[in-house]
This record gives structure tokens, sequence and C-alpha cells, in this order.
């Protein structure tokens, strides 16, 4: 079992269920379970078909990367990726892993001023979390397991929005108090799986209620979820009805929510392979939706949807404390922590501001941003979120 921060000692409860929760309810500063770190690397697995591109963990050192310097900076890696000795000259896996720590966008400025997240807590729901690692670790006040979440091994997805979302080095919030369920998504395996988002619904019901015996200055006052769901989704009725009753409560909700006003207009982008996090010149159409632009399906090609970070981000990883992984291609779920960080800096700064006003405040000083493919060729593709000046029309 892994080494839990020293403020936490003493703080466990095994419940009878492992990690099936209470019936009284939820506690802060209960830490159920501390999820085994995982070291070994998907290529090794024959059960897996990792694809070329994933080498988190993996023993590179006899591969020949000869001609391949486009698909070596599509792929993902982190702190454990050991590599051949002649690799190609221009790629430079310290850099991009040392450029991908920083959120981006002026967030670290903010950061330097006092603004980060001191005071507000950000709950969030995903896979099971490596609960020491150093970059959220001292601020996790809350880590509970339900279902099958309570028997895995650390995920890479849960250690990565915890750590985009309030990271000590390299989230948007560093300050901000950590709240954590890790769930299912509904039941049955692979073929037989049937996405459920009950579950979900009856976390954040557990959020809510914890929330009424927490302190000022320990309050969460945003949940986030990196999923989506339609209204014919299984569950979707029970999570619509959860989500309205966390915003009565004063608790933001942030979620891949399409059909969801407060959330359809956000949207994340990439960056260019060595590019500045902070400069808006070196930002780039996302990876996974940049061919739709310019076919003109993507859905903000009018240039309405407000871009965060998403690509080219540095994580923490799963394999152990101090490891970080870094993600060439992020998607939609990199964007929803990096807006609930956000938004906890926003709550700093104004403690009754509401995710409307923040929404309004973040559409009125975005700056507009296209790619020009040819001398002609012009796509709008959307409006980069300014930090700084989101923050300050909310002060005047």
């Amino acid at each position: 079992m892994k080494k839990i921060p020293l403020f936490l000692a003493g703080l466990f409860l095994l419940t009878l269920n492992g990690c099936g929760g209470s019936p009284g309810g939820l506690n802060a500063g209960t830490i159920c379970r501390s999820p085994e770190a995982v070291t070994s690397s998907l290529m090794d697995d024959p059960n897996v078909d990792a694809g070329w591109g994933d080498f988190r963990c993996a023993d590179l050192r006899e591969t020949d990367f000869s001609g391949l310097l486009d698909d070596l900076f599509a792929c993902d890696f982190d702190t454990k990726t050991q590599w051949p000795a002649n690799l190609p000259e221009d790629f430079d896996p310290a850099a991009l892993m040392e450029l991908g720590r920083d959120p981006g966008l002026g967030v670290r400025a903010l950061h330097a001023q006092g603004i980060t997240g001191k005071g507000v807590g950000i709950a969030i729901i995903d896979q099971a979390l490596l609960v020491d690692h150093q970059e959220y670790g001292d601020r996790l006040r809350l880590y509970q397991e339900y279902h099958s979440a309570a028997k895995d091994s650390a995920s890479m997805h849960g250690p990565a929005v915890a750590s985009i979302a309030l990271g000590e080095t390299v989230g948007v919030a560093p300050e901000a108090l950590l709240y954590y369920i890790a769930d299912d998504l509904g039941t049955g395996t692979e073929k037989n799986f049937v996405r459920d988002m009950s579950y979900y619904a009856a976390d954040i019901d557990r959020f809510i209620q914890l929330n009424e015996t927490l302190s000022d200055g320990e309050k969460i006052r945003v949940i986030s979820m990196s999923v989506g769901y339609m209204p014919d989704t299984k569950g979707a009725e029970e999570m619509d009805a959860a989500i309205q009753r966390a915003r009565a409560a004063g608790i933001a909700v942030v979620w891949v929510g399409s059909h969801d006003p407060l959330m359809e207009p956000w949207m994340g982008m990439g960056r260019r392979r060595y590019g500045d996090p902070n400069n808006r010149g070196d930002f780039r159409p996302g990876a996974f939706w940049e061919d739709l632009l310019y076919s003109g399906e993507f859905r903000g090609a009018e240039g309405s949807l407000l871009l965060v970070p998403m690509d080219r981000r540095t994580t923490a990883s799963p394999a152990g404390p101090s490891e970080y992984a870094y993600f060439s291609e992020g998607g939609t779920s990199w964007t929803v922590p990096w807006i609930a960080g956000l938004y906890a800096l926003a709550c700093q700064v104004k403690p009754d501001v509401t995710f409307a006003e923040f929404l309004d405040a973040a559409q009125a000083t975005a700056e507009p941003i296209s790619i020009w493919r040819s001398e002609t060729e012009e796509f709008p593709y959307g409006k980069t979120v300014n930090p700084a000046a989101l923050l300050e029309e909310l002060n005047t």
C-alpha cells in the first residue's frame, strides 16, 4: 500500500464494503483505499492492443525511430519511458514534457499574484486515483470508491484530470482542495458494457450532502466529470436532475455536455510542437477535430466556441507519486478539469460568483482566433479564453 500524506494519517476509513461508502454518507478526511501504482507498459500486455505510440513505462532503448519524426510527435510517454540514444535530433521529450507542465493562457502569472484557488473545493468523479501523487496528495480531502472501481489499480485518467484541475505544478488551481469519487460509468465489460449514468448521479448527490457538512474555506464549488451522455442514455434523466440539484445548491457542474447551455460553448485546442502555452500565436486547432474544421463539419467553424488548452499536456501519472505523463492529444476529458480549475480561481476572486456569470465573463473577454492554411484560406475556429481579463471582468 502506498504512503499517504502525513496530514491524512489516522483518517483512514475502511468500511465493511471496502470502498462502498458508509450508510451515513461521506466524511471529509476519509481516504478509503490507496490504489496500486501501475508501472508496466501496455505494449507488454498481450491482452491489450495499445497501438503504436503509447510509450508510457516502455523500454524503447533498442527501438529505431529513424524516419518516424512526425509519428514521435503524436506519441504519449512518461517519466518512466526509456528512450534510445539515437532519437531523431528534432525530437526532445524532456522539452515537450516541460512545456506541457504549464497550464497556459497566463494562468501562472495569476498564481504569482496569489490567485491559486485557495479555499475552494473541487470535486471530481472519475476512475481510480493514485491518492499520494505529489501534485495533489497533500490537498486530497476525500477519496471514496464504488462498484468495480473499488478493485482497480490507479488509472491513467484519474491522476491526469485531478492534476489538470489543481496540480501543484501543472494545474490551473494549485491550492484548491480535492474531493474525489471513483466510480463506474455503467455495468458489464467490453462488448457487454452498458452505459448507465445513474451511478454518477448518485455520486453528485453524495457531494451535495457532503458539502452541507463542510466549513467555509473547504466547501465544494464545482464538480468536474470528464464524461458525456445523450438524452437517451440510460440514467440520463437521473443525471440531469442531479446536476440541477447541485447547481441549485451552489455547486457548479462541468462535464462534456453539448446539450447543456452552460457547457456547450466550451472546447479544447492544440498547440505547436514546441509552442509557448501562453502565446496565442502558438495555438492550433485541437488534434481530434482539426480535419472537421477544414471540411466544414466542425460545430465551432463560425468562431463561437470558448477554447482552453487541451493537447500537448503533462499530467500526473499513475506510475508513482513523482511520475508524470505527456499526452500529445488530450480530448475533451482534459478540457473539463481545466475549466473547473479556472472556475475555482474565479470563486477565490469573487466568492459569490455563479457559473452563469463566469461563462458570461469568459465570453465577453475571449479573443477570436483562426488559422491560415494558405494566403487565401482563413479558418476561424473559436475564441481563446483570457483568464486575467475574465477575472477582471468579474470584479467590475
